[in-house]
């Protein structure tokens, strides 16, 4: 692939969380595989700003060498992070203006241009208004908005909804092609397509650099990474974390995001549980190696249940079962490969007992460790994957319906 292509994230190395490494590990398979890549964000500020103060999570040399070159951040004025609500829309409406400047005076460069949203308004501000032909436009969905955001307790946008539905709709037809990382986005999509724009499924995934062996911990561990942010069940958390440790059961949590403090804060009584700051990816991904089971707890509303978290596919990358509350597809593969336990809105209670007998059943956990693993090796290598996608943006329209899944 020859292709110069102009790809566009919010979220993109060094940050942390799936949206980042995902984009990472396309930009560098692009390369890789004799493309001519460049990315377009922000600067480095997920979870928090602090975090990237010194180079301490600029750990890839190969990717510190394009900075400025091939990976250009926007300087932005706010910060994305703003708790105040109104703060937070003039930093998006901002990025939005820079994007569309930049896109006025370079599109021409690039002979496809690939947006990740959300956010929502890169994808907006890429989409929209577009006339040439040229490039071809990619729209990435990893996250079905607005209804993931009406989906919060905290924010209600019910007096909106009309409005954002309509943009939603006019986004996807602005697209030449689309790309999902859930395959439950499929059929909400396809229903507000006008044309018959290709669709590609491209899960997250783990590179075969990341396969980390690790000896698992001497006594049964269970294991909580990533953010704990609204989309997260903190309340029931909490409460399954309590039960562990009332049983004895060793919990160790690496979590950032808005909710973390309180998650900190109700457990830090706790001697069965252990907290750990933020870390890079392969020290991340080793300590879930370590582990027996982990954790993936979210908010019972279906735009929740119907994700596919990448604390999931993390897990079963490293071969450590997942234990979660999660339905729709994510559920279902589980439940089929057997790669661990998943039920729709499991109760606390239900959770608590199936560690505890996976604690007690070796074999049982050793054959979902297995499986588990089988499963990568056949769905979620990166370097597999991408080769698809590859395949998928070289394609006209007729051919790209003979490669989907």
């Amino acid at each position: 692939m020859t292709k110069k292509l102009l790809m566009i994230s919010q979220n993109f190395y060094p940050e942390l969380g799936s949206a980042a490494n995902r984009m990472k590990m396309m930009f560098k398979a692009f390369k890789l595989k004799g493309s001519d890549p460049t990315m377009l964000t922000t600067e480095p500020t997920y979870p928090n700003q602090n975090l990237f103060d010194d180079d301490t999570y600029f750990t890839d040399h190969s990717l510190n060498e394009l900075e400025k070159s091939k990976i250009i951040r926007m300087k932005m004025h706010g910060n994305k992070q703003n708790s105040n609500f109104v703060m937070r829309l003039v930093y998006y409406m901002e990025q939005y203006i820079r994007l569309k400047v930049f896109l006025k005076m370079h599109k021409e460069d690039y002979d496809i241009v690939y947006v990740s949203s959300p956010n929502i308004f890169l994808a907006w501000a890429t989409l929209f208004f577009k006339q040439a032909k040229r490039p071809t436009y990619v729209l990435e969905i990893r996250d079905l908005w607005p209804d993931s955001v009406n989906g919060l307790k905290h924010i209600n946008i019910s007096l909106f909804m009309p409005l954002l539905k309509y943009l939603e709709k006019k986004m996807y037809n602005s697209a030449d092609k689309i790309v999902i990382n859930n395959e439950a986005f499929r059929a909400h999509i396809q229903n507000r397509l006008e044309n018959k724009t290709p669709i590609f499924y491209l899960p997250n995934g783990i590179s075969k650099s990341e396969l980390v062996v690790e000896e698992k911990c001497e006594d049964f561990s269970v294991i909580y990474t990533g953010n704990i942010g609204y989309a997260q069940d903190v309340d029931k958390l909490i409460s399954i974390c309590k039960a562990l440790n009332d049983k004895q059961i060793y919990v160790t949590a690496i979590v950032y995001g808005v909710q973390a403090a309180k998650f900190r804060q109700a457990v830090k009584d706790c001697a069965y549980i252990q907290i750990r700051k933020p870390m890079d990816r392969i020290d991340c991904l080793t300590e879930i190696a370590k582990h027996h089971v982990s954790l993936s707890i979210l908010e019972s509303s279906d735009v929740f249940m119907n994700v596919m978290p990448g604390k999931i596919i993390d897990s079963i990358g490293v071969g450590t079962p997942p234990i979660s509350n999660i339905s729709g597809p994510t559920e279902a593969i589980i439940q089929k490969y057997d790669l661990g336990f998943a039920r729709k809105q499991a109760s606390i209670t239900t959770i608590v007992n199936e560690i505890e007998t996976l604690k007690n059943d070796k074999q049982s956990l050793l054959n979902k460790e297995n499986n588990a693993k089988k499963y990568r090796d056949e769905h979620l290598i990166w370097e597999d994957n991408i080769e698809k996608l590859i395949t998928f943006l070289r394609k006209g329209d007729e051919d790209d319906k003979n490669i989907q899944n």
